[in-house]
């Protein structure tokens, strides 16, 4: 279904999340990173610039921010390093050997990202040169990694979740599942679990310590999207169109029964105005109760076109929390969540 738009068999469109950085908002459309001023949303830069030879291909995967500089994956197997204040880049781009369709990361002066050759990257956030030899999973990396006390961790196609090393590459230890990992793991330090999602139709909570399944929740089809944790609940949207509550420790459901929505969810969740905000494909934005799983909101609010991205928080005016959804058409919605309204007009990125 929507592998099929990653992996480069159809024509690749690009479906990139966007990252507040401060005052800036970095928002992608198709195959361009946009940089605007969060305060009045003016535009700042595009990279690719008008004048850039680059073709990126498409801009699937989440850019990292770290001192200044955007790392950024691109369907052409390039990660680019940009600066924040002018768009332009920094160092030498980084080629790897297959389409980088997952997010970059970056902790200790590090970027890690997997590709669609089955290996996982890390290279120096100052030079681009690699840290240590790539890491071979068996199959496409297409998820963000996620990192937490110098360990690692990677999930693949070839349905395994990885632990490595974050200073040497080194595989510490692995689970494997019955299908394969496109979500990106989450990591709950508090809880000591780690969450994936997989092709098998299945969310899992895997012990840190022990290595080994503490509990699965199966859906009605994939579970495609990283997992929001929230008041020791782990929140779910799958591709069976339904949102699900699990208790962090047990694995047993919150509701009664999950809440229903009118298409498949690609976005993750997120909690804002005091409800759990989902966006499903067909651009529907639900505000949920989390504690009954019941609609809070007399039903969906409409966007201008269908959701793959996450959304985002911020402070809207008169210091409320607002959302920011970004559509497959290229639209930056702002939605104050209480009200399950949109704010002003969207404005359509590049423009």
């Amino acid at each position: 279904m929507l592998a099929v738009a990653c992996t480069g068999v159809a024509s690749p469109t690009g479906w990139a999340s966007p990252v507040i950085v401060g005052d800036v908002l970095l928002a992608s459309h198709r195959d361009e990173i946009h940089s605007y001023n969060l305060d009045d949303f003016t535009l700042n830069w595009t990279f690719p610039a008008d004048a850039d030879d680059i073709d990126t291909v498409a801009l699937y995967g989440t850019p990292a921010v770290a001192d200044g500089v955007v790392f950024v994956p691109t369907h052409d197997k390039t990660l680019y390093a940009i600066d924040i204040e002018t768009g332009r880049q920094v160092w030498q781009p980084f080629v790897a050997g297959g389409e980088l369709i997952g997010g970059a990361l970056v902790s200790g002066g590090v970027v890690y990202f997997g590709s669609n050759d089955g290996n996982v990257y890390a290279l120096d956030t100052e030079t681009g040169r690699e840290v240590w030899q790539p890491f071979a999973t068996g199959a496409e990396v297409q998820s963000t990694p996620a990192i937490s006390g110098g360990t690692l961790y990677v999930t693949s196609l070839d349905g395994s979740l990885y632990a490595l090393d974050a200073a040497t590459g080194d595989e510490l230890w692995s689970f494997e599942a019955d299908g394969g990992l496109p979500s990106s793991p989450v990591v709950d330090d508090a809880a000591g679990l780690i969450y994936i999602g997989g092709f098998d139709s299945r969310l899992r909570a895997i012990d840190v310590d022990t290595h080994d399944e503490l509990w699965s929740v199966k859906a009605g089809n994939w579970f495609w999207t990283a997992p929001l944790v929230h008041n020791g609940v782990v929140y779910a949207g799958a591709l069976d169109g339904k949102v699900y509550a699990i208790k962090r420790e047990t694995g047993d459901p919150v509701w009664r029964e999950p809440f229903e929505t009118d298409s498949f969810i690609r976005a993750a969740p997120v909690v804002a105005g005091g409800k759990l905000i989902v966006a499903d494909r067909g651009g529907h934005v639900y505000g949920i109760d989390p504690d009954t799983g019941l609609d809070a909101s007399n039903g969906a609010l409409a966007l201008s076109d269908d959701v793959f991205t996450d959304p985002l928080t911020i402070l809207g005016s008169g210091g409320t929390e607002n959302v920011l959804i970004v559509t497959r058409g290229g639209d930056l919605e702002q939605i104050d969540p209480e009200a399950l309204i949109t704010v002003g007009r969207p404005i359509s990125l590049g423009e």
